[in-house]
């Protein structure tokens, strides 16, 4: 037990690292000047009603980098298609449109993206999430960054808005599971495909290296189109990166308790190649992320006085803390670290079940799976 427990710290030593790093040197960007650009902002949006206008309103058309704004209504059971017509009438620049019927194969989100694509005219294309707004100035700043480093597809991380208690307790877990792993730095230099990320939220091409390499096609089956399209951007000898963006956009990703599990539920299992992966995952997370913190009122109850896990434990909680610090999250929501931790694996063990022998996982009305 004893080198079991080192080699546990050892490892949250290293991802400790990792951490410090991403949280030290992965900062917002910078205004940085664009050269002769322009831009075509695309939204795919299906049952929308609640938060297209505000959307498209977070858009300073005024800006003379911003050629186009083009929404595809994606076979809506709300009211989103009338308010779209309504605000394209009054709205310069905005034009909506009515998506075609998803052909088998597809997943909705990467045929709607798919066909966004075909409408648009501008040399780059901003895919935005229909549920989030656009900072003043974000454009800019995505596009120069593109144009200085050459790079033919960014993503920005967007800030993660949390106004209810659910969102507050298990939203901030997402952050910490990708940046206390995921070495920002290095991907920003190194072409290898396993450090593809992209948040779907907010991803920038180059569209004529888009419509060259397939664009969402390369990716139409899968419900995690947008980091599975930035490894198979790097694999066809393309860069990918993703950024900081808090300063570019933000998203109220799901508002509810029964929101979060059924957002995360349809990506949990999708989001790995095979079953063993997929297990794998959940039992390293489990040992180096849930079980030491078990052991730190173990350690002060005097239960089981294991000391490097009752390390490994604290070292988690401060990068919580640090995490929280860094994107501006609740700190107290650190404290339950272990509980959005079990939540996570009920919904990872749901998402597989669904998957694989209750027909699917549904999503806004749509059903994945086998």
């Amino acid at each position: 037990m004893t080198y079991f427990s080192i080699f546990i710290l050892l490892f949250i030593l290293l991802i400790f690292t990792n951490s410090l790093i991403n949280i030290l040197f992965w900062k917002p960007l910078k205004e940085i000047a664009t050269q002769d650009a322009n831009l075509s902002i695309l939204i795919p949006a299906r049952n929308e009603e609640a938060n297209i206008e505000k959307c498209i309103n977070s858009i300073d058309i005024s800006n003379t980098l911003i050629k186009e704004i083009i929404v595809l209504d994606d076979d809506s059971k709300d009211n989103t298609w009338e308010i779209l017509k309504k605000m394209s009438s009054s709205k310069i620049k905005l034009s909506a449109v009515k998506g075609k019927k998803k052909p088998e194969g597809w997943s909705g989100k990467s045929f709607a993206c798919y066909q966004l694509s075909k409408y648009a005219s501008s040399d780059w294309i901003l895919f935005i999430d229909a549920d989030t707004e656009l900072e003043k100035g974000g454009a800019d700043k995505i596009i120069g960054y593109a144009q200085k480093n050459n790079y033919s597809m960014v993503s920005a991380w967007p800030k993660i808005e949390m106004k209810s208690a659910p969102e507050k307790v298990l939203m901030p877990l997402l952050n910490f599971l990708v940046f206390s792993s995921f070495p920002t730095t290095y991907s920003l230099k190194s072409k290898i495909s396993s450090l593809g990320l992209a948040h779907g939220a907010c991803i920038l091409f180059n569209k004529k290296t888009y419509e060259f390499l397939g664009g969402h096609k390369l990716v139409k089956d899968s419900l995690f189109e947008d980091t599975e399209l930035a490894k198979k951007w790097r694999l066809k000898d393309e860069m990918s990166v993703c950024i900081n963006g808090v300063n570019i956009i933000r998203v109220r990703m799901y508002d509810s308790f029964k929101n979060i599990w059924l957002g995360f539920e349809k990506n949990s299992y999708p989001a790995f190649k095979n079953n063993f992966y997929f297990f794998i995952f959940h039992i390293f997370n489990f040992i180096f992320f849930s079980l030491p913190i078990i052991f730190i009122p173990l350690h002060i109850l005097k239960i089981n006085e294991n000391i490097y896990l009752f390390l490994s434990g604290l070292l988690i909680l401060l990068l919580r803390l640090g995490f929280s610090l860094k994107f501006k999250h609740p700190l107290w929501s650190s404290i339950f670290h272990l509980f959005s931790e079990i939540i996570f694996l009920l919904i990872s063990l749901s998402s597989f079940i669904k998957y694989n022998f209750l027909g699917g996982i549904k999503w806004k009305s749509r059903k994945y799976g086998r």
